[in-house]
């Protein structure tokens, strides 16, 4: 009575203070949601212009670094939609990384004092070319804060090796790829020590600091494709250019008339410059040995007419090369444009003026190599280039404004002011030879409007969508990435990217090889050497194999676990309780979790990922037992009562007219199947094909459950049709999701 009326006090109470609920007025028409909302025809056609309905697909994919956060962000262009967020630099729990064994190790392998570095600082990626054109196969990012370069596969989303810089200290947060990937570039940033040991800074800069430019050998031989290896950065091949205590910040590649050549900006004493390195000739160059890394010295590349400078009067934001190579772009108040072919001449014939910069670089004179310099406004950004010959975009931070100009003719053409202060910029394939789109994406890193809310003291960038089809650009969305602070994106053309949607059985992912560790279904087992324990077991829906895993405390264990999926996006995570260890195990992916087993007690592991209706029943037990633990004689021999046998008989034949009635579905979408003629739809064929293989993985259950029920061993049979009916389910689910996918196949085709 008591809880009654506490009940009816609550409620009169909240009749007092909580306002009548006033249902929405419905929204029916489009004249009415714009009537509502207060949205104009404008607002509107911008909604139109990104909209992507259910089973669209954006046209571009693009990829961004989240700055401290390590990690990288895929989106889409137009709908600028967050697809995935990767660990590169960090780990990163959704996927495992840096959880398992194999990236654990590949993170650490990446350190020089073998430790996992939990942060990166990545801001401008490249991705892998072919002729100068992205081909969609590979993905480079630097991080700054750690002085690492990474390397990703574009067919899983996927990084596949993370290497720490032997030299640098201090490395420019981006990486730059030449026209056919031989190389991938990376510079220092801020000068340092090489050698670990303080100096003084007063009296030695000059002599112990030093900064750099590497060239990263990349290899990928058809054989090694052939057999899954991916292409691989290679440490004894790569060298590096010493340079003169210079810091050194944004670079390019030349192409074209600039092919060989990389420039980047330089500054040193409170002189600007624009770097120019024929990277071909230091090929030749002998190389020493420091820190077991190869070394050019920049007084042999001196000799070789290899390294010059221009100076420029102003400090550059970004050096950016043409998309058909003939200029390079240094960006500042002052925007000027350089002939790469006069810079070529310049080296050539040796036409430098008297003053050298420091260290005795060679300085050409701007004038002379010059085609044009323009004010494009103030606190220039970035520029980006479009489809349209000769046409680029600046980002006039200051002045919230995008202009769009004309690098040949150097005008301007154009102009769209903003309501923020615009950062870098990016027009998809922007950075290849071809450029390939109506849209750019522009960066917003304040953030600071009345009509944005709020979310504490710091708030997500944001990445604005401008059309630029026509003479009128249009600001036509803004899209929010939380953690990550945002620097520079690129984009790809999304059908450029062949993605797969499940590895060979047993794939080690990082390395594309078969991993040793690779298990099959009825091949589950757990080895013992001493106190080492290897479990070998298997995830299917919705099965973990072994259930139940003994061991003792202290025990280094290591659970090997093989994804037996075909199905797409049939992922299964794996998570010890207490044990802080977690996997993400795509369909065919093999991985490794190895602690100790330091305490005592019954553990819980289970599928973190849901995978199926049974997704809860996907779970098992690790028993850790005491030290010294020894069992009594007869515990584990458990005897069941006549009560309890005929109990289990009753499930058992309960459990059977359920896999009857499973068979049933299952024969009714076969024929549906067949009769629409499934094979000739390929993506509809590998689900069928998936299903049937689920199926015949069912043939050994049935074996069991009949031979057991031959003998009266009732539990044994009980649990071997369960295992037979999970099985029938996961080959109903295929198959279930194949008839839908065809019944949308036919409808398309009507």
């Amino acid at each position: 009575m008591k809880i009654t009326k506490r009940f009816l006090s609550l409620s009169l109470i909240a009749l007092l203070v909580i306002p009548a609920y006033k249902p929405a007025i419905a929204q029916q028409t489009l004249d009415e949601v714009k009537k509502a909302r207060g949205l104009s025809d404008a607002d509107v056609l911008a909604a139109v212009k990104t909209f992507m309905p259910r089973g669209g697909r954006d046209e571009y994919f693009g990829f961004v670094g989240s700055g401290n956060s390590g990690t990288m962000i895929v989106y889409g262009l137009p709908s600028m939609r967050i697809y995935k967020y990767v660990g590169v630099f960090s780990p990163e729990p959704w996927q495992g990384y840096g959880f398992d064994d194999e990236s654990s190790l590949m993170l650490k392998k990446a350190s020089l004092d073998d430790r996992i570095n939990t942060y990166g600082d990545m801001r401008y990626p490249a991705f892998s070319e072919t002729n100068g054109l992205y081909n969609g196969k590979y993905l480079f990012f630097s991080d700054g804060a750690n002085s690492r370069i990474a390397l990703l596969g574009l067919d899983d989303f996927e990084t596949k090796q993370v290497l720490s810089h032997p030299l640098f200290v201090s490395t420019f947060p981006g990486v730059a790829v030449t026209p056919n990937t031989e190389y991938v570039i990376q510079t220092s940033q801020f000068p340092s020590t090489w050698d670990g040991k303080s100096a003084d800074v007063e009296n030695e800069f000059d002599t112990k600091f030093k900064s750099g430019i590497t060239f990263w050998k990349f290899e990928e031989s058809a054989e090694e494709m052939k057999t899954g290896h991916m292409g691989r950065l290679l440490k004894e091949k790569t060298f590096t250019l010493q340079l003169p205590p210079y810091t050194l910040g944004y670079f390019d590649v030349g192409k074209g008339n600039g092919d060989g050549l990389l420039v980047g900006v330089a500054a040193k004493n409170q002189h600007n410059y624009v770097y120019v390195v024929d990277y071909k000739k230091l090929t030749g160059l002998k190389t020493s040995q420091i820190n077991n890394a190869n070394v050019v010295s920049y007084l042999d590349a001196l000799k070789a007419n290899a390294i010059a400078m221009v100076e420029i009067p102003f400090p550059a934001t970004m050096v950016k090369v043409t998309p058909k190579g003939k200029y390079f772009i240094a960006v500042g108040d002052n925007t000027s444009v350089f002939d790469f072919s006069k810079v070529k001449d310049a080296m050539t014939n040796k036409t430098f003026i008297a003053d050298r910069a420091a260290g005795g670089i060679p300085i050409i004179d701007a004038q002379g190599v010059e085609h044009g310099t323009i004010n494009l406004g103030n606190g220039v950004v970035d520029v980006a280039f479009e489809y349209r010959p000769n046409v680029a975009y600046a980002s006039a931070f200051d002045d919230k404004k995008i202009v769009r100009w004309n690098y040949e003719t150097m005008k301007k053409e154009g102009e769209l002011t903003l309501d923020f202060k615009p950062g870098q910029l990016m027009v998809p394939q922007g950075m290849s030879e071809q450029p390939h789109s109506n849209y750019l994406t522009v960066v917003d890193k304040e953030g600071l409007y009345d009509n944005f809310v709020s979310t504490g003291p710091i708030r997500p960038s944001f990445q604005h969508l401008i059309d630029i089809s026509s003479d009128d650009m249009a600001d036509l969305y803004t899209m929010s990435l939380p953690q990550c602070n945002l620097y520079g994106s690129v984009a790809v053309l999304r059908t450029t990217i062949k993605p797969i949607i499940r590895y060979p059985t047993g794939t080690n992912t990082r390395t594309g090889e078969t991993s040793r560790y690779k298990t099959v279904a009825g091949k589950e087992k757990v080895e013992r050497l001493g106190n080492r324990v290897h479990i070998f077991g298997t995830l299917i829906r919705s099965h973990i194999t072994p259930e139940i895993v003994e061991v003792n405390e202290g025990d280094i264990v290591t659970f090997h676990l093989t994804n037996l999926e075909l199905a797409e996006d049939e992922t299964h995570g794996f998570t010890i309780d207490t044990y802080g260890k977690h996997g993400s195990f795509e369909p065919g992916k093999t991985a490794s979790l190895t602690f100790v087993a330091d305490r005592p007690g019954a553990f819980p592991y289970y599928c973190t990922e849901f995978c199926s209706a049974l997704h809860l029943e996907m779970e098992g037990i690790l028993m850790i037992k005491p030290k010294g633990y020894k069992a009594k004689a007869g515990e584990s021999e458990i005897k069941l009562t006549e009560e309890q046998l005929a109990e289990y008989k009753k499930n058992y034949e309960a459990k059977l007219e359920v896999i009857s009635q499973t068979q049933d579905i299952i024969n009714s979408v076969v024929t549906w199947l067949k009769d629409n003629n499934y094979q000739d739809y390929p993506y509809v064929k590998a689900l069928v094909e998936d299903a049937v293989d689920q199926l015949n993985k069912a043939a050994k259950a049935k074996e069991n459950y009949e031979k057991y029920a031959n003998e009266g061993k009732w539990k044994d049979a009980f649990l071997w049709t369960e295992q037979y009916w999970q099985y029938q389910v996961k080959a109903a689910d295929v198959g279930l999701r194949a008839k839908k996918l065809l019944q949308e196949k036919l409808e398309e085709g009507k």
